[in-house]
């Protein structure tokens, strides 16, 4: 197994801990870290004695998320790095782990519609330094958080503190999201992923937890299209049936995607 002595693990969530603790099981089934903290609502009982729970307010938004993660984060791990994780990405092959990922205060999938191009922050690895860096007075904006780091505030980090962002090649082993991975990746971020990051009868198996509204949103529908075009129909038809029973537009547009799921049988 992997071992990771000095990097902790973490994963805010105080909507789906369920959800954040199978990604996180995920995790450490693939490598050993200093720490395991799960950030969620006072309460919840952790159900493996692995994963830590720290206790926080609860989140109503996605800038009470990202105000988090860059100016309180620090208070709760204690490795010379973090691995931040979200409950739509966990550890793929831990055999693509590099020690120069270490080298860098933040390493993220790139960003292919944007320059700089690292990196998304919802699988990400950042330094201790970087934690502590982001304490800068002059770091207001904080939403959405790995864009005020990876972008906005970018040039005053490495200016300032001397933060070191990973080069793109890095990054692309590293972890994917919005771009199509062409190696192995150490993880990856993102519900429309799961085709990639899940076998089929894992996936079956997850979606039997997860709550209908995650199956109705504009992730979900992509991972749809993704399992039709892959071939993956039972997935793919135990989402639609979730999203078929929503609103109009909703039964609609699931309606659509059952004729292409059955076109993809059809000629398959």
């Amino acid at each position: 197994m992997l071992k990771l002595p000095d990097v902790s693990l973490a994963c805010l969530d105080t909507r789906h801990p369920d959800l954040a603790v199978f990604a996180m099981q995920r995790c450490l089934a693939q490598a050993h870290f200093r720490e395991a903290i799960l950030l969620t609502v006072e309460g919840y009982v952790s159900p493996d004695p692995r994963i830590i729970i720290h206790p926080v307010a609860r989140l109503c938004s996605m800038a009470d998320y990202s105000a988090f993660i860059i100016k309180k984060l620090g208070g709760h791990v204690g490795g010379s790095h973090v691995l931040v994780m979200q409950w739509d990405s966990f550890i793929l092959d831990p055999l693509a782990w590099d020690p120069a990922f270490l080298d860098y205060d933040y390493l993220g999938a790139t960003w292919p519609h944007r320059t700089p191009p690292v990196g998304n922050g919802g699988f990400s690895l950042r330094s201790r330094r970087l934690l502590e860096a982001l304490q800068d007075q002059n770091i207001r904006e904080l939403q959405p958080e790995d864009y005020c780091i990876c972008e906005l505030y970018r040039e005053l980090l490495e200016r300032r503190h001397g933060i070191r962002f990973a080069p793109e090649e890095l990054a692309q082993r590293f972890s994917f999201e919005l771009a199509t991975p062409h190696q192995a990746t150490f993880g990856f971020h993102g519900l429309f992923n799961f085709h990639r990051a899940l076998p089929e009868a894992d996936l079956l198996a997850w979606l039997d937890h997860v709550p209908p509204p995650l199956l109705r949103s504009m992730q979900a529908r992509r991972l749809v299209k993704n399992l039709i075009r892959e071939g993956h129909t039972a997935p793919a038809r135990k989402i639609l049936q979730v999203r078929a029973r929503g609103g109009l537009k909703l039964r609609l547009d699931a309606l659509k995607l059952s004729s292409l799921l059955a076109a993809r049988r059809l000629w398959s």
